[in-house]
């Protein structure tokens, strides 16, 4: 059985925001914002993020990385996915 759970000054704009939602779901106000919790505490931590990175291999780059931003945002994802040897033909 869940537990209930009584949320205690909730701004109005919010709890309209999160009413609005869920009618656009088609859902309840209550499933709504328990799908909301679960897909947030699915996520990980900043710091659950930031140890993910240590497990990543480093990568060797022949210019600034600042550089590989600044294309990677200016580029389409077709060319993005060419450009990292990621590209198949009928992806795009």
């Amino acid at each position: 059985m869940g537990v209930h759970l009584h949320i205690r000054n909730l701004p109005d704009d919010l709890h309209e925001s999160l009413r609005q939602r869920a009618a656009i779901r088609g859902q309840s106000l209550s499933r709504c914002v328990v799908e909301i919790l679960e897909d947030h505490c699915n996520e990980p931590t900043a710091n659950e993020w930031l140890d993910g990175l240590s497990c990543l291999t480093p990568v060797a780059l022949d210019f600034p990385a600042a550089f590989a931003v600044e294309e990677a945002r200016n580029a389409d994802e077709g060319d993005l996915l060419y450009g990292l040897d990621l590209w198949h033909p009928g992806w795009c």
